[in-house]
């Protein structure tokens, strides 16, 4: 996350906030964030991909990744490529979440990626967060 724009941090923001809200009622949450504070260990790169946010609980039954995408970003090329890898590796997992958030201006180009990606690679529990981010 390191560059980011103040709209990309605010999104994960956001979306870590919501995995801490949904998944970490049991106190037993591992929680993993590429936003370079000191003393905090980063997400484990998948296939070459670095996600936002990892999450799992201890002993693992449950496995989150979340992404965050600015409305730009959400139409590159190379996003297209990180978010099937990451819905490719989640499909490995009985019980898998993935949560993507972006603008609410880009709601319609998310859902429209998330189902492609979901018809092609298996369904997960997927959720779009939809954010007014004043952008």
């Amino acid at each position: 996350m390191s560059g980011e724009s103040d709209e990309h941090a605010l999104l994960v923001s956001r979306l870590t906030a919501f995995v801490r809200e949904k998944h970490g009622g049991a106190g037993n949450l591992a929680l993993y964030l590429d936003d370079q504070k000191m003393g905090r260990e980063r997400p484990q790169r998948i296939g070459g991909h670095l996600p936002d946010l990892y999450a799992q609980d201890v002993p693992r039954t449950f496995v989150v990744i979340g992404e965050a995408k600015t409305q730009s970003d959400l139409i590159s090329p190379r996003s297209h490529r990180q978010l099937a890898t990451f819905v490719r590796y989640l499909s490995l997992h009985k019980a898998a979440f993935f949560y993507l958030a972006v603008p609410f201006i880009a709601r319609p180009t998310a859902t429209k990626l998330m189902r492609e990606l979901e018809a092609a690679y298996g369904a997960v529990g997927s959720h779009i967060l939809t954010i007014d981010t004043g952008y």
